[in-house]
């Protein structure tokens, strides 16, 4: 009861401080709150986000995703689990917009994998300085373009943004050649993939008959045929597409589906203690 008490005294001080000098739509506490909206999108779900709100506000949660992918993993997929473990490909900076920090922080394990990675002093997960590709042994031009960085070829949406970037040659690995390497589990509870355009090739490289996974969050970038042909490869082994999120989709392993239920698809946020 006495957190109940301290946790609204913090809400109505964070109103008086922001919402009544600048408006709520204008506020801090406003976009956050419309962020979390968005996220998870159902109304039964209003206390949960309204509370999560406060909570980041406050400190409490610290998420870093740029589009929910670890409010989603963290808070709906896996939100008791403290030993988990992740695959962030594309992993760019270790703190800003990791979709594996908020993970990493609560006890999982995992791996990094990007050529340019960027702010892994405080990080734990096993980093790998690669570019992956559906053949190892390749030799790829790679635009060195910070967050919109990738292999040359594949980069669609944003080429305009990248032209003048600096061009680093590069030698392939496959996801299976790091997996070994790193000694990964057969299951992983989450994956990210954001490369810029090569995702669908990354996931050629990977044995997907071997490697199974809880969740997946991938970015497509609205690039076609590419993004059906994740999808379609994804559900041929296992998985269902449960949902859209500006330019990425999000995977939920058939069984874990299955046991857990359609709020897992739908994004109940459990209360906490």
């Amino acid at each position: 009861m006495r957190k109940r008490i301290v946790l609204v005294v913090s809400c109505l001080l964070v109103l008086l401080t922001t919402g009544l000098a600048a408006g709520y739509t204008g506020t801090w506490f406003g976009y956050r709150l419309a962020e979390n909206k968005y996220c998870f999108g159902m109304s039964v779900f209003k206390k949960a986000t309204f509370r999560m709100t406060i909570e980041q506000i406050l400190g409490i949660r610290d998420f870093r995703s740029q589009t929910c992918q670890d409010k989603w993993v963290s808070l709906v997929v896996y939100p008791d689990t403290t030993d988990g473990y992740f695959l962030d490909i594309g992993s760019g900076s270790g703190e800003e917009f990791s979709n594996s920090k908020i993970l990493e922080d609560r006890g999982w394990k995992g791996i990094c994998i990007d050529p340019f990675p960027v702010d892994m002093e405080n990080r734990n997960c096993d980093m790998f300085e690669d570019v992956v590709y559906s053949r190892g042994g390749e030799k790829v031009s790679f635009r060195a373009a910070g967050y919109l960085g990738g292999i040359d070829q594949y980069i669609d949406r944003w080429r305009d943004h990248t032209a003048k970037a600096e061009v680093v040659d590069f030698t392939t690995v496959t996801l299976d050649d790091i997996l070994e390497r790193a000694d990964a589990p057969d299951f992983i509870n989450y994956m990210s993939l954001d490369i810029e355009g090569a995702e669908l090739e990354a996931l050629k490289g990977l044995s997907l008959d071997r490697y199974k996974f809880g969740a997946l969050t991938i970015e497509h970038n609205f690039e076609e045929p590419k993004r059906t042909e994740i999808r379609e490869l994804l559900e041929s082994n296992g998985y269902t597409l449960v949902r859209s999120i500006q330019q990425d989709d999000w995977f939920l392993n058939n069984e874990l589906l299955a046991e857990r239920g359609g709020l897992l698809a739908s994004g109940h946020i459990p209360q906490s203690n």
